[in-house]
């Protein structure tokens, strides 16, 4: 009860953990956010950039709306 595949400020993230890329928290919108999602994580892949964490973010949020 009270489980769901979200976090907190409901914004999916990019995590990883040595060579393991995880996607989590995409909740009901998986299917419409997958793509951008997979981009994120390819990315990852190619890039030299192995920070721990990614969160989604629209123009909205960065900009503080």
């Amino acid at each position: 009860v009270g489980v769901r595949p979200a976090f907190p400020d409901n914004l999916p993230r990019v995590e990883t953990d040595g060579e393991i890329i995880a996607i989590n928290g995409l909740y009901r919108h998986g299917f419409l956010l997958a793509p951008a999602m997979a981009r994120q994580a390819a990315d990852l892949v190619f890039s030299q950039d192995r920070t721990k964490e990614h969160a989604h973010e629209t123009d909205g949020q960065r900009r503080g709306a």
